[in-house]
C-alpha cells in the first residue's frame, strides 16, 4: 500500500468536491420547473473548476506517470477494472469540460450568461455537445459511484483484516 502525497491528496479531494459541485447543480438546472442563471453561473464555475484542475492532474499523469495505486490488488479482472476506472476518472471530466465550452461557444451566450440574462438553457440544448455533455456526466456520476465503493471495500478490508 502507498500514501500518496499530501498535495495530490490534496488536488483529488479539490476536484472530487468541485465536480460533485458541478454534477449536482447540472442535476439541479436540468430537472427544475422554474431556470435559474446564478445555478447556471454556479455549475459553470464548479465545471470549469473541475475540469481545468483534471487537466493540470492529466498532464501531471502523462508526463510523470500514473501515481502508486493506494490500495495493492493482485493481477486480473480487479487490477484491470481498477486501472480502467481510474483513466476514465482522468479523462471524463476532460470531456465534461470540452463539450461544456463547445455548448456555450456553439450558442455565443457567453455574453447572456456572464451578464445573466440568458433566459434558460433552450439555446443550449440542441446543440451537438449536449447529449455528449449529459452522457458523460452520467458516465461520470457512476464511475464516482464504482470509485467510492472500491475505495470503501479496500479500506475495510485493510481496517479490519489487517
Amino acid at each position: 500500500m502507498s500514501s500518496p502525497s499530501s498535495s495530490i491528496r490534496l488536488l483529488h479531494w479539490t476536484i472530487a468536491g468541485l465536480t460533485i459541485g458541478a454534477l449536482a447543480t447540472g442535476y439541479a438546472m436540468t430537472n427544475s420547473d422554474t431556470f435559474s442563471a446564478t445555478l447556471l453561473k454556479s455549475h459553470l464555475g464548479l465545471g470549469l473548476s473541475a475540469g481545468g484542475l483534471a487537466l493540470v492532474r492529466t498532464i501531471s499523469w502523462i508526463m510523470k506517470g500514473a501515481p502508486a495505486p493506494v490500495f495493492i490488488v493482485k493481477p486480473g479482472f480487479q487490477a484491470v477494472l481498477g486501472r480502467s476506472v481510474h483513466v476514465a476518472l482522468r479523462l471524463v471530466p476532460l470531456l465534461l469540460l470540452i463539450s461544456g465550452i463547445g455548448m456555450i461557444l456553439l450558442s455565443g451566450t457567453l455574453g447572456a450568461i456572464v451578464d445573466g440574462t440568458i433566459p434558460g438553457l433552450g439555446a443550449l440544448a440542441g446543440l451537438p455537445p449536449a447529449n455528449l455533455h449529459h452522457a458523460a456526466a452520467f458516465l461520470l456520476a457512476a464511475l464516482i459511484g464504482l470509485h467510492s465503493l472500491a475505495a470503501l471495500w479496500h479500506w475495510q478490508r485493510r481496517t479490519v483484516w489487517g
